[in-house]
C-alpha cells in the first residue's frame, strides 16, 4: 500500500494522543502526494490540517524551541538543517556511490518492500579515515530523501551529570520518532565505545545500553546515520545495530580529479593533463586535504594579486607535504622538487613536466637529477 509509512505514523499519533506525530507525519503525507502529482487530494489533506485548532495540534516545525534540551544546561542538542539549506556536492569513490544510492533508493521505495515482507534498511554507519566525506554523506542522504538534518551536538549531548547522557540520548531518538528526518550521529564512538574498555567507568556502559536500546526501538521509518573516524573503539554489539555499513576510503584517482574540478571551480583553469598529473600527486591524500591545498592556492593568488595556475597548487601541496626543510636554495628546492616527482611516478612526471611546473629548462632538470 503507498503511503503505507506516513498513514502508519499518523495513526500511531492519534491513538497515542501525539499531536506533534500526527501534524508532521500529515504534512510528509501532503508532500508526498504533491510530489506524485495527487494535487487533489494533497489539497484536502492540507486544509484538513490547517483546520484544526492550533491549540490542540502542534504544528510541524524545525526551530531550536522545539528541539529536546540538556536538563541542566538547557542548551538543544541538535541543530536542524533543511534540505533546501544546504548544496553539499559530494565526491565519492564509485564503490562508495553505489552503496550511498542502494541505501537512499531502499528507504525511498520502503512501501514496495514493505508488501513483500522486506524492511528497508533505515540505519546507516559511515566509518573511515577523517576528512574522507562521512558527514558531506550524511547531507546528502538528507537532501535525497527530503527530509531535515538533525544533528546531535556532543557538546550538549554528553553531560557530567550521572545519567543525564543517557537521558539526552533518549530525548533526542523520542524527537527523531515523532518528526520525520535523518538524525546523524558524528564521532560516534564518543558515546559507542566498547563496553569491556578498562579505563572507562560504569556510566559509558550505562550510555551504550541506552543507546543500543533506543537504536532497537526505532521505527522503519526513521533513519539513523552514524559517523565516526575509529571504527575499532566501538562496542561490538552496535556494528549489529546497523543494517548498512559503508568504509568511506581515500578518493581514487577518478574522484581525485573530479574533486579537482569540483574545488578549482573555474577559478584556476587547468587542462585535462595537469587535472590528471595533480590527481597522482594527490594520491593518498583525503578529500578534505585536497580541499585545504587548493582553496590555500586560490586564497594566495587573490591575496598577492596575482594569476592563478596550476604550479600554485604544485606550490601549496609541497608546503602542505613539508617536502622543504627550512633554509635552502632555490636550486636546492628545485632538486627536491624534481627527485619527489618523479619518485611519484616517472612516467606522469616526465622531465619536460617537471621543467614545466619548476619553471626552468628540461636539461636543468636532467642535470639536477644526475646530481
Amino acid at each position: 500500500m503507498k503511503y503505507s509509512i506516513e498513514i502508519g505514523k499518523i495513526v500511531e499519533g492519534a491513538l497515542k494522543r501525539d499531536y506533534s506525530k500526527v501534524s508532521n507525519y500529515t504534512q510528509k503525507l501532503i508532500d508526498c502526494l504533491r510530489e506524485d502529482g495527487e494535487e487533489r487530494a494533497a489539497s484536502k489533506f492540507s486544509k484538513l490540517l490547517q483546520g484544526i485548532n492550533e491549540s490542540t495540534l502542534i504544528a510541524m516545525g524545525f526551530g531550536t524551541d522545539s528541539l529536546p534540551v540538556d536538563s541542566e544546561s538547557r542548551t538543544v542538542l541538535a541543530d536542524v538543517i533543511l534540505p533546501t539549506e544546504t548544496d553539499e556536492k559530494v565526491v565519492l569513490t564509485e564503490g562508495n556511490r553505489q552503496k550511498i544510492e542502494v541505501f537512499i533508493d531502499g528507504f525511498k521505495h520502503a512501501d514496495k518492500l514493505h508488501e513483500i515482507g522486506i524492511e528497508a534498511a533505515n540505519t546507516l554507519l559511515l566509518f573511515g579515515p577523517p576528512g574522507c566525506g562521512k558527514t558531506k554523506c550524511a547531507y546528502l542522504v538528507a537532501k535525497e530523501l527530503g527530509l531535515p538534518l538533525v544533528v546531535a551536538r556532543l557538546d550538549s549531548l554528553i553531560s557530567s551529570y550521572l545519567g543525564t547522557t543517557a537521558k539526552n540520548i533518549r530525548m533526542l531518538f523520542e524527537y527523531a520518532q515523532k518528526t520525520p528526518c535523518v538524525l546523524f550521529l558524528d564521532e560516534f564512538d564518543a558515546i559507542a565505545k566498547a563496553r569491556d574498555d578498562s579505563n572507562e567507568l560504569g556510566e559509558l556502559k550505562r550510555v551504550v545500553n541506552s543507546l543500543l536500546q533506543n537504536v532497537d526501538s526505532m521505527e522503519k521509518d526513521s533513519v539513523l546515520i552514524a559517523a565516526t573516524n575509529h571504527e575499532s573503539l566501538l562496542d561490538t554489539a552496535v556494528w549489529r545495530r546497523f543494517g548498512c555499513k559503508v568504509e568511506i576510503e581515500y578518493p581514487d584517482v577518478k574522484a581525485i580529479g573530479e574533486m579537482i574540478s569540483l574545488f578549482t571551480n573555474d577559478r584556476i583553469i587547468l587542462s585535462e593533463k595537469e587535472i590528471s598529473e595533480l590527481s597522482i600527486l594527490f594520491e593518498g591524500l583525503s578529500g578534505a586535504a585536497i580541499e585545504e591545498i587548493i582553496i590555500s592556492a586560490v586564497r594566495k593568488c587573490v591575496i598577492q594579486e596575482v594569476k592563478c595556475d596550476v604550479t600554485k597548487i604544485y606550490d601549496e601541496f609541497f608546503i602542505y607535504k613539508n617536502v622543504f626543510p627550512q633554509n635552502v636554495s632555490d636550486k636546492e628546492k628545485t632538486e627536491i622538487v624534481a627527485k619527489f616527482l618523479r619518485g611519484k611516478n616517472s612516467k606522469i612526471f616526465s622531465l619536460q613536466v617537471i621543467a614545466d611546473i619548476c619553471k626552468c629548462s628540461k636539461s636543468t632538470i636532467s642535470k639536477l637529477l644526475k646530481e
